[in-house]
């Protein structure tokens, strides 16, 4: 009996071991954030990402910090190739914020995105402003994911070779 339980116990100490070596091998990186942006009546939709790290310094990301951009106006896809000079800018965390001042600078010629707000080029009327709307995800670092799959693994296996032990049964 106390042999099973010294037996988990240096497993349990293995795994938690193994969990932080890995996390100190690997170094921490940001996470990949990714927005989604649409225009009032959807005629523009959109997304750009970018990585964390990259706001964390000045909170503007441009094209060659990595940010890439991918929106459909008018039956047309635009990249980041149609404005070089296209730049987001966000919080410290990466974090945009509707009407706080924060967002996409986008500007391929035939819409401009400042912000919150989207121009339509070739429409003068009010309808050719409209407002921006943000919505995020955020992928998990890659440590992190690692980490947790190196420990749900070791629960599997403890499990699976403790079920695997014939039952002893004493009379």
């Amino acid at each position: 009996m106390t042999d099973s339980i010294f037996q988990k116990l240096a497993a349990a100490t293995v795994r938690t071991a193994l969990i932080f070596s890995l996390g100190e091998a690997i170094p921490a990186q940001a996470a990949a954030l990714t927005y989604n942006f649409s225009n009032d009546d959807k005629t523009l939709i959109g997304t750009f990402s970018f990585d964390q790290a990259a706001a964390a310094d000045d909170q503007e990301v441009t094209i060659a910090e990595g940010l890439k951009i991918s929106a459909t106006f008018g039956g047309q896809l635009y990249t980041e190739a149609d404005d070089p000079l296209a730049s987001v800018f966000t919080d410290f965390s990466g974090t945009i914020l509707n009407e706080a001042g924060l967002g996409l600078y986008f500007t391929p010629g035939t819409f401009n995105v400042f912000r919150e707000s989207f121009i339509n080029l070739n429409d003068s009327t009010d309808a050719g402003v409209q407002t921006v709307t943000y919505t995020s995800t955020s992928v998990p670092e890659p440590s992190l994911m690692l980490g947790l799959s190196v420990f749900g693994l070791g629960l599997f296996l403890g499990k699976k070779t403790v079920s695997s032990k014939p039952s002893s049964t004493k009379a």
